[in-house]
């Protein structure tokens, strides 16, 4: 009786994990995912497919009168997932548009480590989060308004934002080179004690942080590492918390510096325009 409730209650949970998601394969081990949606959550894996799935909304009206048919958008795409995105594919090339996305909805995918990712959204009216994850393969990211956070990705990647934040960790297996650069938000790193990096820090109107363990050796020429209105020197003073990387003299902020750390290795840069840069040990 025991292992027939067992079953019993295996089979309703896969039942009702079916029922509450909604999703779509495409067969695919290599090549490049290019996706232009408002926001998304992208995670790697081992796999040969890429897999998409959407919650499916508790309220969700089925339209008896559209049986059979598609739903399309004055951009001329079909959704023809059934998860409100259109998805084709040329080449080695997989592209990902948005038809009718569920306002509130967030696209899970799961791809596999051969296939490099490329994120591109300019719409300020759908704004979301981005969350990229477990990637082994390239990332590129060009968006507004979006914030962006990486979690233990091994790059290379280039990451571009407006009006969002990054927050990235990093996992020790790092290939640069790697660029991470927001224009009115802030830029905040995690990296493995052990990880050996060369990095460039920089802002015009905030401030760099740095924690004390990471030990960043700058690199002697220190005048070419700076801005027009940055007289060449650095402090690096303990604030309890790490240390902060402040130009003296600077009209502007905070400057630019170089430096390595464990002796150099991958190229980071990490960038922020208006807000601060922090730079800490995981």
């Amino acid at each position: 009786m025991k292992k027939h409730f067992i079953l019993l209650l295996s089979i309703l949970t896969i039942t009702t994990a079916s029922y509450a998601q909604k999703e779509f394969k495409l067969a695919a081990s290599s090549g490049r995912l290019s996706l232009n949606i408002p926001g998304v959550i992208i995670e790697g894996y081992n796999g040969k497919e890429i897999i998409f799935s959407i919650p499916k909304g508790e309220n969700e009206v089925v339209d008896e009168r559209a049986a059979g048919l598609r739903v399309i958008n004055g951009s001329g795409y079909t959704d023809n997932t059934g998860l409100g995105i259109d998805v084709s594919r040329k080449g080695e090339e997989i592209t990902v548009n948005s038809v009718t996305m569920e306002r509130g909805a967030i696209l899970t995918i799961r791809v596999p480590q051969n296939i490099s990712v490329s994120f591109k959204n300019s719409s300020s009216i759908n704004q979301a989060e981005i969350i990229l994850k477990n990637l082994n393969s390239e990332i590129n990211v060009s968006t507004s308004y979006d914030k962006v956070k990486l979690e233990n990705n091994t790059g290379p990647m280039n990451i571009k934002t407006l009006y969002g934040s990054v927050d990235a960790t990093f996992a020790n297996d790092i290939k640069g080179p790697v660029s991470i650069v927001s224009v009115y938000g802030y830029v905040d790193v995690s990296l493995p004690s052990a990880a050996k990096a060369n990095v460039k820090l920089s802002t015009s109107y905030g401030k760099l942080y740095a924690a004390e363990g990471l030990k960043i050796a700058l690199d002697s020429n220190i005048e070419e590492q700076t801005d027009d209105n940055f007289n060449g020197v650095v402090n690096l003073s303990s604030n309890g918390k790490g240390i902060t990387i402040n130009g003296l003299g600077s009209k502007r902020g905070s400057g630019s510096i170089n430096g390595k750390i464990n002796g150099g290795g991958a190229d980071f840069i990490l960038k922020s325009s208006y807000k601060n840069v922090y730079l800490r040990e995981k």
